[in-house]
């Protein structure tokens, strides 16, 4: 057996671990275990998705104007 350790959940997964664990007669601990297990024997990619132009200009001007200094100094 390894360290006990510690999980934190956002409110709205811990209510639904709730549910879970009150519905099937499971430990808290098994889930746990069953879910690390399944997650990182599947294969994980990034999905990349096209940017909204309107967006990204908005957010690029705001990050220009706040790192202004830095950005002049890079000249």
């Amino acid at each position: 057996m390894g360290l006990p350790k510690t999980v934190r959940f956002e409110e709205e997964l811990e209510e639904k671990v709730e549910k879970y664990l009150e519905s099937n007669e499971i430990k808290f601990s098994q889930l746990i275990n069953m879910a690390v297990e399944k997650f990182i024997s599947e294969p994980q990619t990034i999905e990349l998705k096209p940017v909204d132009m309107q967006e990204f200009l908005k957010t690029a001007k705001k990050a220009f104007k706040k790192h202004k200094g830095a950005m002049d100094k890079l000249k």
